[in-house]
């Protein structure tokens, strides 16, 4: 399936994944959204499922289900209790339920607020680190959220960074290998700039050991230097139509 077109084509897929699809799995995940989750009055799924589904459909559906929740932090401590889901690095916790593993937050967790306001929301697209992570599913009103140019990135293969502070530069650095190759992107000006400043021959021995700690397949073990790596990940530069 090819890249969405525009967001009302993007919604249609993504409700019929929601809503009008009788798999196990998914009969499962609606059930658990009804009886947990929707009890929140503002929920949404944020970043992987989202994008995946943006860039090729459900045949690109390779990512676990990330849900943010516009609700007190108590309450969603709570939940976690009922779930027995334990936290994670980043504010907010983990499990496994079923077929699925999923990681969700209250709002006013996110770590970016140190930085930005982040009220509502819509709010939460504008703190993902990648461009491509910035757009979520609103599951009640059943609203795609993201930017007007979102998809037209996309469609160009250009992955660049959307908000740079971040926990995680050197995690970020292997996320941006991996996704610059097997989706055979190029690097924006902003992610250009991060990976000159931050690929060094140290770095490039952390991506190489944490790929062959986390992946079948490792992209970065071709590369002997940074220097060897760098070529390659940002030579790959669109060429003006």
């Amino acid at each position: 399936m090819q890249t969405a077109p525009n967001k009302d084509a993007l919604k249609r897929r993504l409700d019929r994944y929601f809503w009008d699809n009788h798999s196990g799995e998914m009969v499962f995940l609606r059930r658990l959204i009804n009886e947990n989750f929707l009890e929140f009055n503002r929920i949404a799924v944020i970043g992987g499922l989202v994008r995946d589904f943006a860039y090729k459909g459900r045949s690109g559906f390779r990512s676990d289900l990330d849900l943010v929740i516009d609700a007190p932090k108590e309450d969603v401590s709570e939940l976690a209790v009922l779930l027995d889901a334990k936290p994670n690095r980043f504010g907010g916790f983990g499990c496994k339920q079923g077929p699925w593993k999923i990681d969700f937050w209250a709002l006013e967790t996110t770590w970016a607020r140190r930085y930005v306001d982040v009220e509502r929301l819509e709010d939460i697209v504008s703190c993902t680190f990648f461009d491509w992570d910035a757009i979520a599913y609103d599951l009640r009103k059943k609203k795609v959220i993201c930017s007007e140019g979102y998809l037209r990135k996309i469609r160009e293969k250009e992955l660049d960074i959307n908000f740079l502070p971040n926990p995680s530069p050197l995690g970020n650095l292997v996320r941006a290998v991996r996704r610059l190759v097997l989706w055979d992107a190029h690097a924006g000006p902003i992610l250009r700039n991060f990976i000159n400043e931050h690929l060094d021959d140290g770095s490039l021995k952390f991506i190489q050991e944490k790929e062959i700690e986390l992946y079948s397949h490792a992209i970065s073990t071709q590369w002997r230097t940074a220097a060897e790596a760098k070529k390659a990940l940002l030579s790959n530069v669109r060429k003006k139509k």
